[in-house]
């Protein structure tokens, strides 16, 4: 009960920092750059939160639909008021040619993949490293990550590109 009653003052607290991001008129793109770099030094700051794109690896086919995965590493830190955890804090997405990817929590790779911090919550100035997978439409073709809050009006969205052959 205490955490929906959390979850539910977050959405409130998002939506009011959204409301008076959408009343200022202020709308921001962040791109965080592309290439083979599997790290930037750049933060962007989403709302209450503040998230980096890491880098990228890939994984070997999933036994599910032998497919290639890519396994997207983010770091996350709470600047709110309450804890939160990244999967309810952020709506990210991995497209390639512009076609979305599925997650996937089936990788060959689990030994060396942990999609368990995606749901852990972390209290007011923490960070935490989180890893998501995606099931490849094909091997060659680059990737692009968004990361947009959850909750928001606004257009704030941190981008990323990476080439994966």
């Amino acid at each position: 009960m205490k955490k929906i009653i959390s979850l539910i003052l977050a959405m409130i607290l998002i939506v009011s920092f959204s409301l008076f991001a959408l009343a200022s008129g202020e709308s921001e793109t962040v791109d965080q750059g592309s290439g083979k770099v599997q790290s930037s030094d750049k933060e962007s700051n989403i709302g209450v939160y503040k998230v980096e794109i890491e880098g990228c690896r890939l994984a070997p086919a999933t036994g599910f639909q032998d497919k290639d995965v890519v396994i997207v590493k983010y770091k996350f830190t709470n600047n709110g008021d309450e804890p939160a955890s990244f999967m309810f804090a952020f709506d990210e997405n991995v497209y390639q040619n512009g076609v979305g990817l599925n997650e996937t929590f089936f990788v060959d790779d689990s030994a060396n993949y942990d999609s368990g911090n995606q749901t852990k919550e972390i209290k007011t100035g923490a960070s935490l490293e989180v890893e998501a997978a995606y099931e490849l439409n094909d091997s060659t073709t680059d990737i692009e990550v968004e990361v947009k809050e959850l909750f928001s009006l606004n257009d704030n969205v941190v981008k990323k590109t990476f080439s994966i052959k």
